[in-house]
């Protein structure tokens, strides 16, 4: 129940941001939809394909819910991928998660300083 509370967060503090921008907007609002009301196969089903699409937010919150189980299943692999990519995109939480994720070793990655120092960099930086 706990991860549930913490991913239901994270979906409404990204629901607005950078809406105006993002291709896909219709498909990716239904998503938080469906998640805010507990339906995350639904979620998860309309982000995936978005995810695929390169659209970062989606990459990010599809990343949680595998991260969690809330996806249909705990998939922590599938989880890391997606944030790296989600990063890569420019997602700053994304970037922040990677970055104590190596200097912490979490998410099933090994402790890697340089890792860590690049991801914080690229936070710094706002890219």
């Amino acid at each position: 129940m706990n991860r549930i509370k913490t991913i239901s967060t994270a979906l409404a503090t990204f629901l607005f941001a950078g809406m105006s921008h993002m291709a896909h907007a219709d498909e990716f609002a239904n998503g938080f939809i469906a998640a805010q009301q507990s339906d995350y196969a639904k979620a998860a089903a309309k982000w995936e394909p978005l995810a695929k699409a390169d659209h970062p937010r989606a990459q990010f919150l599809l990343g949680t819910m595998y991260h969690s189980g809330a996806a249909g299943t705990y998939d922590e692999k599938k989880a890391v991928a997606l944030y790296h990519k989600a990063a890569e995109n420019g997602v700053r939480e994304a970037q922040e998660y990677l970055a104590v994720a190596y200097a912490e070793g979490w998410f099933g990655l090994k402790k890697d300083p340089g890792k860590a120092r690049y991801w914080q960099q690229r936070l710094d930086q706002g890219r």
